[in-house]
C-alpha cells in the first residue's frame, strides 16, 4: 500500500522529468531557411537539439550556431529569400528570424558572427524592417542602407564592406549592445556605401572607427598579379564582383571584373570652354572623381584613390556618379549649437551627364545660409553647362550635430550631401539635379567663411 502510494505521488514529477527530457532533444521550430550550398564539413549546435551535420537542402532554425570548417563553404537561402555565405573556419549564429511574407514590414531579424567571414544579401524582410535588422561582431553593430555586404571578424578586429546600398557600422558599447535590434547612430558611427566600393569600415579594439581606403594595383596590372591593363582599383570595384573579389577586397585584393564596359559606355568629354575648377587644396575635406572620368577629361581633380590616399584613415560624406567627398577622420565635424552664418563659394566642379557622356560645366556663383539653432541649411548654385544655358541649383536640408549635410525632399530641385568641418568654418558638398531634358547635372562645391 505505501509502495503504491508513493508511486501515485511521484507520477507527475516522473512524467515532468520525462517532459522536460522530451524537449530537451525536440528540434528547433522556428525556420529561418535551407541549405543551398555547402562544401565540406559544416556543423551546427542548437541548445534544442543534438549538433547535426550540414547537407544541401538541409533547414537551418532560430537558434542554430553553425560552424564552417578549414576548407568548408556554406550558402544558406532564408525564409524571406535572404543570401548568407559562410567562408571556412567561421561561425555564425542565427539569434532571431521573424518573417512574416504577409507583414514583411514587421520583420525582426539578427546575426551573430563570433568570427571569421560572411557575405549577406538581405531579402524581403530585411529590407522592409531595416528599423529591426541587425548583424553583429565581437565589436560591431551593423544595421542596413541597403542590401549586399560582407563581414570579416575576429576577437580584435571587424572590416565591413558593400557591394549594393549601404550600411552603417557602430562600436558595440553600453548604449548600443548586441541584443538591440536595428542600427546604432552615435558619433562613432560610420557610414559606407556602394559609391565607395574601394573602402572599408574598420573598428579595432584599441581605436576608433574609420573609412580605409585600398590601395590601387599600378596600372597595367591586377592586384593578384594578373595582367589587366588600363583598369585601375577604383573603376573594377565600381562594377559588379563577384563574391570572391568582395571578400577579398577587404583584404586588400581586389579583383578584376570581367564585365569591363565598353568604349562607348565609359564617360566622354566633348569639347567645351567651360573650364573646369579644382577642390581647394588646403580644405579638410576632399573630393576625388572615378578614374574613368579623370582619364577622359584630365582637366580637373584628381581620382579618389589619389586624392584620398593623403588623408590617412577617412571618413565618406558622400558620393556620386562622378565623385566621392571625404574628411581625415580625426578631424571633428562638431558643429555649433546656435547662430547663422553665411558662407562664400571657394571652389567648385561640375559635369553635365548624359547618355554616359561628361561635359565640364562652370559654376558661376553661388549662396550657402546655416541655422544652427534649427539645424538646416539653404543653398543656391548658378551652373554655366555650355554657353548661354544657365542651371539653377536650390535646396534646403538638415545639418545634424556631426556636420552632416543633407537635403529634405521638397521644395528643392537637387539632392545635396555633404559635411561641416572645422568650426564651421568650412562646408563641403556634392550635388545633383535630374534635368528635363533626360541628363544629370553632378558637381562638388567647397565654401568658406
Amino acid at each position: 500500500m505505501i509502495k503504491k502510494l508513493i508511486l501515485f505521488f511521484l507520477a507527475p514529477l516522473i512524467g515532468f522529468q520525462f517532459n522536460v527530457q522530451a524537449q530537451t532533444v525536440m528540434a528547433p521550430t522556428i525556420l529561418a531557411g535551407h541549405v543551398a550550398f555547402v562544401s565540406g564539413q559544416v556543423n551546427i549546435q542548437n541548445a534544442q537539439a543534438a549538433p547535426r551535420k550540414l547537407e544541401h537542402g538541409a533547414a537551418v532554425y532560430v537558434g542554430d550556431q553553425i560552424f564552417t570548417q578549414v576548407d568548408s563553404h556554406l550558402h544558406l537561402r532564408m525564409v524571406d529569400n535572404a543570401f548568407v555565405a559562410l567562408r571556412p573556419a567561421s561561425r555564425l549564429t542565427i539569434q532571431v528570424y521573424d518573417y512574416t511574407p504577409e507583414r514583411p514590414e514587421a520583420s525582426r531579424i539578427r546575426l551573430d558572427l563570433q568570427h571569421g567571414t560572411t557575405r549577406a544579401v538581405t531579402g524581403k524582410g530585411g529590407q522592409a524592417a531595416k528599423h529591426q535588422y541587425r548583424f553583429n561582431t565581437p565589436l560591431a553593430a551593423i544595421g542596413l542602407r541597403g542590401t549586399d555586404y560582407t563581414v570579416v571578424s575576429n576577437a580584435e578586429k571587424t572590416r565591413v564592406s558593400v557591394l549594393q546600398g549601404g550600411v552603417i557600422v557602430t562600436p558595440l558599447h553600453e548604449s548600443c549592445t548586441s541584443a538591440q535590434l536595428g542600427p546604432c547612430i552615435s558619433p562613432l558611427s560610420r557610414e559606407l556605401t556602394a559609391g565607395m566600393p574601394i573602402a572599408y569600415v574598420e573598428i579595432s579594439a584599441s581605436q576608433n572607427p574609420g573609412v580605409i581606403m585600398v590601395p590601387a594595383a599600378p596600372k597595367g596590372t591586377a592586384p593578384n598579379g594578373g595582367a589587366s591593363p588600363g583598369v585601375s582599383a577604383d573603376d573594377t570595384a565600381k562594377e559588379n564582383l563577384l563574391m570572391t573579389a568582395a571578400i577579398d577586397r577587404i583584404s586588400s585584393v581586389i579583383q578584376p571584373s570581367t564585365n569591363a564596359q565598353s568604349a562607348d559606355t565609359s564617360p566622354k568629354a566633348d569639347n567645351a570652354s567651360i573650364p573646369t575648377q579644382a577642390a581647394n587644396t588646403d580644405a579638410i575635406a576632399r573630393w576625388g572623381r572615378w578614374s574613368t572620368l579623370v582619364q577622359s577629361i584630365p582637366e580637373g581633380s584628381g581620382t579618389i584613390n589619389q586624392i584620398f590616399g593623403a588623408l590617412g584613415p577617412f571618413t565618406v560624406a558622400g558620393t556620386n556618379s562622378a565623385f566621392a567627398l571625404a574628411y581625415p577622420t580625426k578631424a571633428s565635424p562638431l558643429v555649433p549649437q546656435e547662430g547663422k552664418v553665411n558662407f562664400s563659394l571657394v571652389a567648385a566642379e561640375a559635369y553635365l551627364q548624359d547618355k554616359g557622356r561628361y561635359t565640364p560645366a562652370k559654376v558661376n556663383n553661388g549662396t550657402l545660409q546655416m541655422d544652427f539653432a534649427q539645424s538646416s541649411f539653404t543653398t543656391q548654385l548658378a551652373v554655366l553647362t555650355q554657353p548661354g544655358s544657365l542651371e539653377n541649383i536650390q535646396a534646403q536640408g538638415t545639418v545634424d550635430s556631426y556636420g552632416r549635410m543633407q537635403s529634405t525632399a521638397s521644395p528643392n530641385n537637387a539632392k545635396i550631401q555633404g559635411i561641416v568641418l572645422n568650426k564651421a568654418l568650412e562646408a563641403t558638398y556634392l550635388f545633383d539635379k535630374a534635368l528635363s531634358s533626360g541628363g544629370q547635372l553632378t558637381g562638388a562645391a567647397q565654401w568658406g567663411r
